[in-house]
């Protein structure tokens, strides 16, 4: 079990590569080929089409290939992505290859989760969180891997490596073997029995269904954008070089992974709720002071308290949802990644948009906006659980009866 977990681990530390390779690169990327933020996003915004797309596709591609061997082509995929990116191929091909890579990333976040919230007996929401971590650390090593290649001239021999380690990670996942999961991960998705098959969602728990897609549809976006664009952003307001610019990536995503760490072990004694509502309010506050920062000093600060606050919502906001809706948790948790997914797709290319038309400012606003979205829809979300938690319990009660 050790294995598994340290190679969805692993995994999951390539996804976390994934999501930001491009944004940790895009102003010697958008140099070379001449084009503009918004050509820059809509590159963004294509992988994230294709993580949209693998997540969707995911549960049908396990019902005919089985779980090895879907995880296995989504690194296949991802792989190819790098190789193109790293031979600067000509731009109208990278934009339709990228996509393979954002499906392979999507398909691999979507199989793993499955298999930790489906499959594990125990301690799921612990070795979820360390998947996260993991995811974290990865978007945190790579910008500093992006910073010295940058200043090196060497900007695209980053996906020349994470290409490579791609390849031995879809190595490792098709001939290691993992005991009492093996027939888990080789079995095709069965059809599922007849009562299993019309289980619905309770018609209460839509309303929070919908809320809980909306936000993690703007979480995502968020999550994506504000990193993949620090760059870009603080280059219109400072004399920084383009690879001290790029660390600002790794000052968000390493304090997005201190976050993570220390939810593992304060998750037992606050409660997964509490958590999340410290954490959205905490991301709601640092966006705007971040949108008011007066010097870059002060705007590296905001960006370590930004990641440390945002690092726990993903994880604490599928067990938030999840907990009211039993026994459709795969579906619960594929609905939410691919909502995740979209945002992720179409926030990137309107922040890109709006760095190209409007002084930066703006940008800076509309992302304390979408905060301040979620956290509202947070508060409904409170409201809305409770209501399917009472509801869930009396019909509990009733079949009791």
């Amino acid at each position: 079990m050790r294995l598994f977990i340290w190679l969805a681990c692993l995994s999951y530390l390539l996804t976390g590569v994934g999501h930001i390779i491009i944004g940790s690169v895009l102003e010697p990327m958008i140099a070379h080929y001449d084009l503009s933020y918004s050509d820059g996003g809509q590159l963004i915004m294509n992988q994230f089409l294709g993580f949209l797309v693998g997540v969707l596709f995911a549960p049908f591609i396990l019902k005919t290939m089985g779980r090895r061997t879907t995880i296995v082509l989504s690194f296949f995929l991802f792989t190819v992505a790098q190789v193109a990116l790293f031979m600067l191929v000509p731009w109208p091909m990278l934009l339709s290859i990228v996509p393979l890579g954002g499906a392979g990333l999507g398909i691999t976040e979507t199989v793993i989760a499955g298999l930790i919230i489906g499959k594990l007996k125990e301690k799921k929401a612990s070795v979820m969180m360390l998947t996260e971590v993991f995811f974290g650390i990865g978007a945190l090593l790579l910008p500093i891997i992006s910073a010295i290649l940058i200043a090196g001239g060497e900007w695209n021999s980053l996906f020349a490596f994470v290409g490579m380690v791609t390849l031995i990670t879809f190595v490792l996942w098709m001939f290691l073997r993992f005991g009492e999961h093996d027939e888990t991960l080789m079995a095709k998705e069965k059809i599922k029995t007849k009562k299993a098959d019309h289980k619905r969602y309770p018609k209460p728990s839509l309303p929070m269904l919908c809320i809980g897609a909306f936000f993690f549809f703007l979480y995502v976006g968020t999550e994506m954008t504000f990193p993949n664009y620090l760059p870009s952003i603080l280059s219109m307001s400072s004399e920084l070089s383009p690879s001290t610019l790029a660390l600002s990536i790794t000052v968000f995503w390493g304090a997005m992974t201190i976050g993570r760490m220390v939810m593992t072990f304060i998750i037992g004694r606050f409660g997964f709720t509490k958590l999340f509502a410290i954490c959205c309010t905490g991301q709601f506050i640092t966006l705007g002071l971040f949108a008011l920062s007066p010097n870059v000093t002060i705007s590296f600060i905001v960006i370590f308290f930004v990641g440390l606050t945002m690092g726990g919502i993903f994880s604490l906001g599928l067990l938030l949802i999840n907990e009211a809706t039993p026994g459709l948790e795969d579906r619960t948790s594929s609905l939410l990644i691919a909502m995740g997914g979209l945002g992720g797709a179409l926030l990137p290319r309107l922040t890109g948009s709006l760095l190209d038309l409007y002084p930066v400012q703006v940008t800076l606003w509309v992302l304390f906006g979408f905060a301040g979205c979620m956290f509202a829809l947070m508060a409904l979300l409170f409201l809305l659980r409770k209501r399917v938690l009472v509801f869930n319990q009396k019909s509990d009660m009733s079949r009791g009866h």
